[in-house]
């Protein structure tokens, strides 16, 4: 059902990507993130976990170190810094 609507609603491509992580299908959780441009809190947060278990279960560096920027990104934010989110 969401497949179809992720260019419709933008909501629908995190809800897909955070349905992927809960059935461990990292890959298509990447492959859907990946190219996305974030603008939300929510969508970099979303993003940084998906690089850190990529980063977990491959060990790979690279990812790792995505993903803490992403977290850093929003928990330094002066709008998110004092937010459930942005610790």
């Amino acid at each position: 059902m969401l497949p179809p609507l992720i260019d419709v609603i933008p909501e629908a491509r995190l809800n897909l990507v955070i349905y992927y992580l809960k059935n461990d299908e990292v890959n298509e959780a990447y492959t859907l993130i990946k190219d996305m441009e974030c603008v939300l809190p929510k969508e970099y947060i979303i993003k940084a976990v998906v690089h850190a278990v990529i980063g977990q279960q491959s060990d790979q560096k690279d990812h790792m170190r995505i993903a803490q920027n992403f977290f850093q990104m929003v928990g330094a934010s002066p709008s998110e810094c004092d937010t459930i989110p942005g610790r």
